[in-house]
């Protein structure tokens, strides 16, 4: 299926930390972070609301058919505070791993590796606060390796505290307190599909975020308003999928003075073999089409999924014999994107020989007797066969008459 240009997903790792990582030197309270302090006259906290911009606003809900239900479920884990000083030479903020979930996170930290396999991060006495040496390691891998597996679960955040703007295609999350969150996408299904009839559009969902509420400009802290922008080209996003249903067409044709085009032979879709279940399509219409002056059987503005459907001659064109009628499979495949015919096959059996696939397309042939099956065909085959076994009879019969003639002349 073709991917559209934006993709419900996760910013990149940087992105998302960004909100709550100031330049390296703003960690002036860790003894291992590097660099002078960053100063300013006046750093806070702005809220507690983390915000998701997007070009689709229907990303962020769930979908039953054309209906959406509601925006889709988050689940929250507070993973550190901000701890900000503001001093008579200005103000510095750092983050403080959240004490009730240090051991899991530290363990979590653990499976953050070298090359060679050696943990990058071994312990608070050698590194500091975990969280913030995060933030100071300055590795968007590390960043994202740790995001798609934080050791913390998270609790689900309450409805109302979920809103999507339709105009400015954004969704909020309001958190209870200023800090940073893991936000896991915790909707069931994750997959949601919106179906619009002539069209399907997938979204895969969200991976974790890792990402903080705003803070002050003062606090001279790179994107600094708690806003993950998945328009950003710099985004890493996970899958979102457009598919445009299709149909098909193929030509009727007759003997004599129908061979370029038949008109009126009527054709009908089911979705079993047996035919005993007229199809309907994604708007709900009986997929039926009649043959046209030209031949033409056209079912191209019918709303088909990919798959297998089973096409039957409900009615034969007058003249026309009625063992000629189409019994056909018809197989449609999703060509990146579009759904289109993949094949026709003929369900007769033997087959009729009466289905051609030339280079104008599919064909299929009506006849006025059974004496006009193609000799190529299998049924034709078979008539030939019938044919020629009815001859040797023949011929047996005659031999054997002759030799009692020539007995009772001989007698």
């Amino acid at each position: 299926m073709k991917a559209k240009s934006w993709m419900a997903g996760v910013a990149a790792a940087a992105i998302l930390f960004a909100s709550v990582i100031a330049p390296a030197g703003a960690m002036a309270e860790e003894t291992t972070a590097p660099g002078a302090s960053q100063t300013s006259t006046t750093c806070a906290t702005n809220g507690n609301t983390i915000t998701v911009k997007g070009t689709d606003a229907d990303a962020f809900k769930t979908w039953n058919g054309k209906t959406s239900s509601s925006n889709r479920t988050f689940k929250v884990a507070k993973v550190a505070n901000y701890k900000i000083d503001n001093g008579t030479s200005g103000g510095s903020v750092h983050l403080e791993t959240v004490a009730a979930s240090e051991t899991s996170i530290l363990q979590a930290m653990q499976e953050l590796k070298s090359n060679d396999g050696t943990p990058l991060y071994q312990s608070k006495d050698l590194q500091g606060d975990p969280m913030n040496w995060l933030a100071n390691a300055g590795k968007d891998s590390l960043i994202r390796k740790y995001a798609d597996n934080p050791g913390v679960i998270g609790t689900v955040l309450e409805a109302n505290k979920v809103s999507v703007d339709n105009t400015n295609k954004t969704m909020t999350l309001t958190m209870t307190e200023p800090g940073l969150y893991v936000i896991f996408d915790a909707t069931q299904p994750k997959k949601q599909t919106k179906d619009t009839g002539d069209t399907t559009v997938e979204y895969a969902g969200f991976n974790n975020m890792l990402v903080g509420t705003p803070l002050t400009a003062g606090c001279n802290v790179s994107s600094n308003t708690g806003t993950v922008d998945l328009t950003s080209s710099a985004n890493a996003k996970t899958g979102s999928t457009t598919t445009n249903r299709g149909g098909f067409q193929f030509t009727k044709v007759g003997v004599e003075n129908d061979r370029t085009g038949l008109s009126g032979a009527e054709f009908t879709v089911y979705s079993d073999k047996n035919f005993t279940q007229v199809l309907q399509d994604a708007n709900g219409k009986n997929v039926t089409a009649t043959s046209g002056g030209a031949g033409l059987v056209d079912f191209s503005g019918f709303k088909l999924n990919a798959g297998t459907y089973y096409l039957k001659e409900t009615k034969v064109p007058n003249g026309y014999w009625s063992g000629s009628a189409a019994k056909l499979q018809v197989t449609m495949k999703n060509d990146n994107g579009q759904i289109k015919l993949e094949s026709i096959t003929d369900m007769s059996a033997p087959a009729s020989g009466l289905l051609s696939d030339g280079g104008n397309g599919y064909v299929y042939r009506n006849i006025k007797s059974i004496t006009q099956l193609p000799l190529t065909g299998a049924m034709g085959m078979a008539i030939l066969g019938v044919v020629a076994v009815l001859c040797i009879g023949g011929a047996s019969i005659i031999i054997v008459r002759a030799r009692k003639t020539k007995r009772s002349f001989a007698a």
